[in-house]
């Protein structure tokens, strides 16, 4: 049914846009009825979201679309009632209507390496099982499904990959959704929140180490598709054969209704962990509809159980939720999340009655709701829940988007357990199309990068008996706790402590994707931790019946009504309470003795009526969260009267009445979660405000009286989130409103300032900073390994029309420290308590849009310290029993206060005021404390306000915590005073930051971030033609990005696709390029401070050889990007001595990295200015750069370190660049103009994709680095390759190149070695003096030196006379570091390449040499990425699908489109396309024996946007020469990043020869052109030189003898 629709979309709209298209054609073409969907009446709200979907149309150009599909669905019928043998076609993005080629049989089929026409690859066996080997089976189809992704039943038509056991099962479940959708009201269908026993989720299966796994793949599709199954880093082979199950391999392909067999033996040495799988065949058409799954390799002697149910366990054949009862150590539980978009990015699921879902959800202004997907399900925050809250109570609540409380319980996964069971997150990237950011809330949830790396820690079972308030305080890997995830990963995250995490707390913890349109279009769940048994009755929640890990059966106990509690005596790990009936409790006693009605009390919010109402609107409407309407029947608590508002999320069992309250019997904690759902309802604030109140329940002070204040560190005992003798810090934070000044004036270009500025302050810098408009940057605070931190949050971000639509409330949300998730995440996730806070600077509120005022009022009087009596404007609004913060904005006077009695207007408090108070001080109830336990050497903690993320952190509203070494104190390098806040700090300490490094250092916080509307340029390339700027600029913004009047054209014309660009900077302060152009338009001067002073960003200045240490943050919002760092190198992995130094470092959003590099001014202590920058092009044109200042001389404004890298605190001398016995290679390079490039001389010039957007694949604009003596070369029919130079560690290298270009000016710029800023930058950069860039027919010579410090790197080269343009015009390059000694060959010839330009040669290694003593030769290729699409997968209009630009590899692009005009089709796009003639692609062919070691630099030339390598059925380590570094089999680069690939063996570990295609596995970008073959060719074939023959040819490559790719059929 689906291929026929499909069958009449258009070229160029491809499979998912007629998804969308047609969507409601799908729904519904089963139902022989006349009526279609958009025929239903439909409700209000949904008829707005329609009306939404016109205007989008219209803005996107498209504005006759809605408005015929009606139309276009009766002709689709009409067609298919005349012609019933519609045959079913492969349709995709580059489709005609009808497929002119299908292989079907014989030698058109045949792999490349079997063809009898060439030279064969033979196969082997060499990868099948070993008849030992116990097998798993699995039987699979492909087949098509309708997806359902929540309980309001919005939908989409979708694919899946299902084991045939269970066909039937899905299909009642499709059903059952299906007549769902047709009933009125609100009939959830088979959806359970969680994901909970549901069998439309993607595959997840698995099998143990030295296991043979073998697998059945049949071709069910109803459209006739070819479809594949490809696991990543696998060793797949296919049974029949033995031949390697690669993409290559036609054996592998299942066509229509046919079956392909494949194996795998897992060597017992197989790394533990997931691998992601989908099809290659119709690769991007299938996988992003939800053609994909994951293996999981366990450990060896595993056995796999159902996690869901009672009584015995029963066995579990797929799920992703699982318990594995381990093999080799303590069972666990594991979870696989899949995060996928839905469809590409112009595809729009339906709502159940059909209608399209908008792009932009009008209620959030989030793009794609319910396009951002976990397994298969999304719980958008607008369009469903926000809307039904605003029909039923006339306002919204983002805020509450994640409550369960507010809107039930979840439809995404939620992961279930019990305290104490050690857990595995599987994280799977399942789509095609963009980045994710897996991010798990709790504090210290939280896993070793390389978890292999310290498998003698075994960090994930520490907490099963308690919990653990000092951790390993640092290890050789770093801990992570956020996960950036493109297309194809897969990463293995064992969460340290387990379930409950160190703090072992039950709870809530949310987990989502950091890119908040993302979550807030749906993606994002949360892992529920129980503290009782989960059976039947005894539930707390909706869930299904949850088991017992089966070595942890008996540890859990049913829970038990307050009553049952009396006379018992509760242990918290050594603390012991009597529980009494009555009487007076005595906090002191051994054990303590405490009454029922103390031990409840405390741990409940005040019992109360919300607003004083008795009825549940009345309560809604009030948005009063001071209190629970919890009540006393006798001695059993109970709750408040459950919800009867009626929604598809929950219906209770008992509307209108309450049920006890019930507790955990052997600790008397109350059993989580004890709330359930009320639709629409704010949730209360925790009980006391405070921040930890299932840990530290007990407040008391010294006269045993219920404290104001949080618990004192360890007064809980060892159950205490904070210790006792923890450091303690306080900060008084508020949220407030500024205009901040962006990037300083130019001449006479005026400032750039945002006027809706939000920033986090401390109360006691605010007016400081209000005053001073360099002070104004978000918020950076410190404390120390050890510190107990307090936090105090208010909101002066009154309501508004345009920035909060009177709606203002915000938090602080803080990362990887340990917490009580249930009051200082900062989220109000599942059933946790309410932890933002509306403005207390709001006395009344006008506009009735929006949410309720505010419990706000103001002192009518000025009262004295001591005062126990208070008279306020408006008293009655609050309630006994509850606290109030008095002074909220006085400096030195704001105090919590409890209300004792209310009378009138006068309150009665039940303790003195500390501070005199003057009359109209602020009293309110709107703050939140929250609390948290610097457990472990984290380094950089991100917290950010997370309830209006999408539109304060564009405006500054986030900050961070840095975890600083053990006693350190922080001062201002310029005054040496201590300080409390800013991103520049003097670290005075002797304890480690980095593996030897022990003393103080200077310390620069950098805080990446995009979607900053005051920075965008404006971009005209590959947009529709004749399109006004005004126009296209219109389209462009949304209510939540505000842009200014003055916007400045992008420096980058070539930029392809959006209006504008997204906006970026360093710290929220930006040094726009063309901001600066418009004052001095000579490019080459750009970042020369001389002429337009230093940049706004901040300025890290140092002595040499100080240790500097720069926190890495990415802030926001939306994008990924990468810091890159000039004449420096750091670890990213900072405790690891073997892992390789780096100078840059791709980062998505909320990752960090501490970056330790040990001396400033390099290993030589070379003294000038360095650049630090985003490589993303556009990133550092709107200004995301920064200087590094190194001093040689004592500064009167810079204070010395107390001890340097010396320890004597001496400035280091400056060395030499090149030591005077270091080996000199030098080589003669020309910059030259080459207006014939051509990226496939055989395909067109330009391909057209949508909106009128091309691939380019000829660049008139072309310019390229080439050895003088290739110029005559390169000058006639040899295609050029990047500039790839050789040379060994410890070389001196000296590169004199000569300007031979017309117009524009020129340097060579290989910031990646060691060099003298002043003098070999290669850019004009801050103070340093001269010119080093060349005119026109000028020359000169640049000095580096490749410090063994460094090891063996590579340096990306760039042009500085015009980075702006020429990197993306081809001007770059690499010099590439090999091992001391080493030689270099051509891999064909083996003639000497070692002064050439080589991106594949042969690395010969001198063994004789110390340290090489075991190393071996290996083949070394450099592929150099580029591309140039600024808007596919961000979050701006026009909603693109293809990529356009500049699209290649090494000067090279095979896109899909033009192999389908050569006759390929998309289910065999990686085979000929023309059987008889087989060419191999464009781009560059690796090439080597079965068995060798391959290393590949990933390097990233001149990006626009990040992108994911791989080669498929290989694997590498993360760290090439780090000990127990994970392995992957894909991984993200980016624009000015080079990464080290290296396979330790070509062919995967049975050295299987074949084609492996190497591929970004963005699939768009793959369908652009950027993939190629890894040919591994059998061993001692003699088309390549054997790498163990170590002799290099005596001559030299000659100019025409360069390496280059032959096609196959020529071989």
């Amino acid at each position: 049914m689906f291929s026929n629709s499909y069958h009449m979309c258009p070229r160029l709209l491809g499979l998912t846009a007629c998804m969308a298209l047609f969507g409601s054609t799908l729904a519904f073409a089963e139902n022989s009825s006349t009526s279609v969907a958009m025929n239903h009446q439909l409700p209000a709200w949904a008829e707005q979201l329609k009306g939404q979907t016109i205007v989008e149309d219209a803005m996107s150009g498209r504005g006759e679309r809605s408005a015929m599909v009606e139309q276009q669905h009766q002709r689709i019928m009409d067609h298919m009632s005349k012609d019933p043998q519609v045959q079913a076609v492969n349709t995709g993005m580059y489709n005609t209507s009808a497929m002119m080629h299908q292989y079907g049989a014989g030698g058109q089929d045949l792999l490349l390496m079997s063809d009898p026409r060439m030279e064969p690859v033979a196969a082997t066996g060499g990868g099948r099982c070993p008849a030992t080997a116990p097998v798993k089976q699995y039987n699979v189809s492909a087949i098509n499904v309708e997806i359902t992704l929540n309980q309001w039943l919005d939908f989409y038509p979708g694919y899946m990959y299902v084991l045939d056991e269970d066909i039937d099962k899905v299909r009642a479940e499709e059903t059952q959704n299906r007549e769902a959708r047709d009933k009125e009201g609100f009939d959830p269908g088979a959806v359970i929140p969680g994901v909970q026993a549901q069998w439309i989720q993607p595959l997840t299966i698995r099998a143990n180490q030295g296991d043979c796994l073998k697998i059945t793949l049949s071709n069910k599709l109803e459209g006739g598709e070819d479809v594949s199954l490809h696991i990543h880093g696998s060793a797949m082979v296919v049974s029949k054969t033995g031949a390697a199950a690669t993409t290559t391999n036609s054996d592998t392909i299942a066509t229509k209704d046919k079956s392909v067999e494949l194996e795998w033996y897992i060597h017992p040495n197989t790394q533990e962990g997931v691998r992601q799988f989908h099809t290659y065949s119709n690769d991007r058409e299938l996988t992003v509809m939800g053609m994909f799954g994951s293996f999981v390799v366990e450990p060896r002697g595993s056995t796999y159980w159902e996690a869901l149910g009672s009584g015995d366990p029963t066995p579990a054949t797929s799920g992703w939720q699982v318990m594995i009862k381990n093999g080799t150590g303590p069972d666990f539980r594991e979870f696989v999340l899949y995060y996928h978009e839905v469809g590409d990015e112009a595809f729009r699921p339906l709502n159940k009655k059909g209608d399209f879902l908008p792009q932009r959800d009008p209620l959030t202004d989030t793009y794609r709701p319910g396009g951002r997907a976990i397994n298969y399900r999304s719980e958008p925050f607008g369009i469903n829940n926000m809307h039904l809250q605003h029909e039923y109570f006339g306002f919204e609540d983002e805020s509450m988007g994640y409550s369960s409380y507010t809107f039930g319980d979840a439809a995404p996964t939620i992961p279930r357990s019990y305290m104490g069971d050690p857990a595995k997150f599987r994280l799977v990237h399942g789509g095609s199309e963009v980045f994710h950011s897996h991010h798990p809330h709790g504090g210290s949830i939280r896993w070793p990068r390389s978890p292999r790396a310290i498998d003698d820690m075994n960090l994930w079972a520490t907490a099963v008996n308690g919990p653990v308030k000092y951790p390993v305080i640092r290890a050789k890997t770093d801990r992570v706790d956020v996960e950036v995830i493109g297309p194809s990963e897969a990463l293995d995250l064992e969460t340290e402590c387990g379930s409950g995490l160190c703090q072992q707390v039950a709870g809530d913890f949310l987990f989502h994707c950091h890119v908040a349109h993302h979550y807030v279009s749906g993606m994002w769940g949360y892992w529920r931790v129980y503290n009782t048994i989960q059976q039947g009755d005894m539930r707390n929640d909706v869930m299904p019946d949850l088991q017992e890990l089966p070595d942890r059966k008996g540890r859990i106990k049913a829970p038990i009504s307050s009553d049952k509690l009396i006379g018992q005596t509760v242990d918290w790990f050594g603390t012991q309470f009597k529980i009494i009936e009555k009487g007076k409790s005595n906090w002191k006693g051994n054990p303590a003795t405490i009454t029922i009605k103390d031990w409840v009390a405390m741990q409940l919010p005040p019992p109360g009526k919300p607003g004083h109402k008795d009825d549940e609107k009345g309560q809604i409407l009030s948005y009063d969260a001071t209190v629970l309407d919890w009540v006393w029947d006798g001695n059993r608590a109970m709750s408040e009267k459950e919800s009867e508002v009626q929604n598809p999320k929950y219906k209770s069992t008992h509307p209108g009445k309450r049920h006890p309250i019930m507790f955990e019997p052997l600790t008397g904690k109350v059993a989580w979660p004890h709330l359930t759902p009320h639709f629409g309802k704010r949730v209360m604030f925790s009980p006391n405000h405070v921040g930890a109140p299932w840990l530290e329940m007990i407040r008391r002070d010294d006269n045993g009286e219920e404290s104001l204040d949080q618990a004192k560190p360890g007064e809980q005992g060892n159950w205490s989130l904070c210790p006792a003798n923890a450091g303690q810090k306080h900060f008084n934070v508020h949220f407030i409103k500024v205009p901040i000044k962006i990037a300083k004036a130019q001449g006479k270009e005026p400032p750039v300032i945002d006027p809706n500025g939000l920033i986090y302050v401390l109360h006691e810098e605010e007016a400081a900073i209000r005053a001073n408009d360099d002070l104004k940057y978000p918020l950076v605070v410190r404390g120390n390994i050890y510190d107990c931190v307090d936090w105090t949050l208010t909101s002066e971000w009154d309501d508004d029309d345009y920035t909060n639509f009177q709606a203002s409330k915000i938090n602080t949300h803080w990362h990887f420290l340990q917490f009580d998730n249930q009051a200082s995440d900062g989220v109000i996730t599942g059933f946790s308590y309410e932890q933002s806070v509306r403005p207390f600077t709001m006395l009344e509120k006008k506009n009735p849009k929006g949410l309720p005022a505010p419990m706000n009022t103001v002192l009518t009087s000025a009262v004295k310290k001591g005062a126990h009596t208070i008279s306020v404007k408006n008293a009655k609004q609050y309630h006994v029993g509850t606290l109030i913060m008095v002074g909220a904005d006085n400096v030195k006077g704001n105090e919590i206060a409890r209300i004792k009695a209310i009378k009138g207007n006068q309150i009665t408090l039940s303790k003195g005021l500390k501070h005199d108070h003057p009359a109209k001080d602020i009293v309110t109830v709107e703050f939140v404390r929250q609390r948290f336990w610097v457990d472990a050497d984290v380094g950089t903690v991100f917290w950010h306000d997370h309830a209006f993320g999408a539109t304060t952190w564009p405006h500054g509203g986030f900050g961070t915590f840095i975890a600083e070494p053990v006693g350190s104190t922080y001062h201002d390098p310029t005054t040496g005073k201590q300080i409390r806040s800013g991103p520049i700090a003097d670290i005075h300490t002797n304890e480690p930051v980095g593996h030897g490094v022990n003393n103080s250092f200077r310390e620069l916080m950098v805080q990446v971030h995009d979607t900053v509307p005051h920075t965008v340029n404006i971009v005209t390339a590959g947009n529709p033609p004749g399109q006004p700027i005004e126009v296209a600029l219109e389209a462009g913004k949304t209510v939540s990005f505000v842009m200014p009047e003055k916007i400045y054209m992008t420096p980058m014309p070539f930029l392809n696709g959006g209006t504008h660009t997204t906006g970026s900077g360093l710290n929220f302060r930006a040094g726009p390029i063309a901001q600066r152009l418009a004052t001095n338009p000579d490019v080459s001067q750009v970042f020369n401070s001389q002429i337009h002073g230093d940049p706004y960003t901040p300025l890290l200045r140092a002595y040499t050889g100080d240790t500097m240490v720069f926190r890495l943050l990415h802030t926001l919002m939306n994008e990924t990007m990468t810091w890159t760092l000039s004449g420096h190198s750091f670890w990213t992995e900072r405790y690891a001595p073997d892992a390789n130094r780096k100078n840059s470092i791709h980062i998505g959003i909320a990752e960090r990295y501490d970056l330790v590099v040990p001396e400033a001014g390099g290993p030589r202590h070379q003294p000038g200015d360095y650049i630090h920058f985003n490589g993303r092009s556009s990133k550092l044109s709107e200004g995301g750069w920064g200087i590094v200042r190194v001093y040689d001389k004592e500064q009167p404004d810079l204070k010395k370190l107390p001890a340097g890298f010396s320890n004597k605190g001496e400035i280091q001398k400056a060395l030499p660049v090149c030591p005077a016995d270091a080996p000199v290679k030098s080589f003669n390079v020309v910059a030259m103009d080459y207006p014939s490039m051509t990226f496939n001389p055989k395909a067109p010039e330009a391909i057209e994709v949508d909106f009128e957007r091309k691939i380019l694949l000829a660049n008139p604009d072309a310019k390229i680095y080439a050895l003088e003596d290739d110029v005559a070369k390169v000058s006639g029919n040899t295609r050029p390759m990047p500039l790839t130079l050789r040379v060994n560690v410890g070389d001196c290298v000296k590169v004199n190149l000569k300007n031979k270009m017309k117009d524009s000016k020129a340097s060579f710029s290989a910031i990646g070695l060691a060099f003298d800023p002043k003098d070999s930058m290669g850019a004009n950069v801050g103070n340093n003096p001269g010119d080093q860039t060349i005119a026109p027919g000028g020359e000169r010579v640049y000095t580096y030196y490749a410090d063994p410090f460094n090891g063996e790197t590579t340096s990306l080269v760039w042009d500085w006379g015009n980075v702006m343009m020429n990197p993306r015009n081809g001007l770059f390059g690499a010099i590439v570091v090999g091992p001391k000694g080493s030689k270099y060959r051509d891999p064909k010839t083996g003639v000497d390449l070692s002064n050439k330009n080589a991106w594949a040669a042969d690395v010969i290694v001198d063994r004789s040499i110390p340290g090489n003593e075991m190393r071996s030769n290996y083949r070394d290729v450099a592929l150099f990425f580029q591309d140039e699409d600024n808007i596919i997968g961000t979050s701006f209009m026009p909603y693109v699908q293809n990529v356009a630009g500049l699209t290649g590899i090494n000067y090279r692009s095979e896109p899909y489109l033009y192999r389908e005009d050569q006759g390929c089709s998309l289910g065999k796009m990686f085979q000929p396309c023309k059987a008889d003639k087989p060419e191999d692609p464009a781009t560059p062919v690796i090439e080597s024996h079965a068995g060798d070691p391959v290393r590949i630099h990933i390097i990233g030339a001149n990006n626009e946007q990040n992108g994911m390598f791989s080669v498929e059925k290989h694997e590498w380590p993360i760290e090439p020469y780090m000990r127990g570094a994970d392995l992957i089999s894909v991984v993200e680069f980016s624009g000015s990043e080079i990464l080290d690939v290296f396979i330790p063996s070509a062919g995967g570990p049975y050295r299987l020869p074949g084609d492996y295609v190497y591929s970004n596995q963005r699939l768009p970008y793959s369908q652009s052109g950027q993939w190629g073959y890894m040919r591994v060719l059998p061993s001692g074939d003699n088309r390549l030189q054997p790498l163990g023959a170590a002799g290099v040819g005596s001559k030299h490559a000659a100019a025409e003898e360069q390496p280059q790719v032959v096609p196959t059929a020529m071989k």
